[in-house]
C-alpha cells in the first residue's frame, strides 16, 4: 500500500529537529512513497539547505510545495494535502520523531479495515533524549471512546494520524484557525 507524508515547516524550525523528522519517516519499515513538505513562507538559509540535501538524495520521493507568505499550519497543510499522490497520508510535525513501525501498522489497521478513515498513535514527550520520555498523551483507541472523548478533547495527536485525503477533503480540509486546526477537523470527520 503506498502512502504520503504530509509536513509544514516555517522558519523558526530547529534544523537538527528536523533532519531527525525526515530520518524517522524516510527510514519506515513502510517506507513512504512520497515526502511532501509545504515551506510555509521564506525559511532560513539552514532549513533551505537540509531540505535541498533531501531533494538532491531522493528525488523522486521529496514533492516541496513552496509559499510565498507564512499562512499558518492549516492552510500550509490544505496547500501541501493537494499535492499528496496517495489516497493514505501520515501527518508528521517536523519537529517529532516516528518510531519505525508507525506506518506498518496504520497501514495494516486500513488494510483491515477497508471503512477506515482516520488512525493514530499515542504520543511519548522528551526533553533531550527520545528514549527517556517524562510524559505520554494517551487517546482513546474504539470508535465510541473516540466519539465521547471528542466532545472534550482532541481524540487524537495530530502529528502521528494516517488518514485518507479524500475524507479530510470531502469534508472541506483544515479550516483557517489560529490553533486547534486538528480539533476543528477530527470533529467534522467524526460527527
Amino acid at each position: 500500500m503506498n502512502y504520503s507524508v504530509l509536513m509544514s515547516i516555517y522558519h523558526k524550525e530547529n534544523p537538527n529537529y528536523f533532519k531527525q523528522c525526515i530520518e524517522s519517516m524516510i527510514n519506515q519499515t513502510a517506507e513512504p512513497e512520497e515526502i511532501v513538505i509545504v515551506k510555509d513562507g521564506p525559511l532560513t538559509d539552514a532549513l533551505d539547505r537540509m531540505i535541498n540535501e533531501y531533494l538532491n538524495r531522493y528525488p523522486s520521493k521529496m514533492t516541496v510545495v513552496p509559499l510565498e507568505t507564512n499562512v499558518g499550519l492549516g492552510l500550509a497543510l490544505n496547500e501541501g494535502l493537494k499535492s499528496c499522490r496517495n489516497e493514505l497520508v501520515a501527518r508528521m510535525d517536523t519537529d517529532d520523531i516516528s518510531l519505525l513501525t508507525r506506518c506498518e501498522k496504520q497501514l495494516k489497521c486500513f488494510a483491515n479495515d477497508p471503512n477506515l478513515d482516520i488512525v493514530g498513535t499515542m504520543v511519548d514527550e522528551f526533553c533531550d533524549d527520545p528514549t527517556k520520555p517524562i510524559s505520554s498523551r494517551i487517546v482513546p483507541i474504539k470508535h465510541e471512546q473516540i466519539y465521547e472523548f471528542a466532545k472534550r478533547r482532541s481524540p487524537f495527536n495530530h502529528p502521528t494520524v494516517m488518514y485518507k485525503k479524500s475524507k479530510v477533503l470531502a469534508c472541506g480540509g483544515y479550516s483557517n484557525l489560529r490553533r486547534n486546526q486538528d480539533v476543528d477537523l477530527f470533529a467534522r470527520m467524526l460527527f
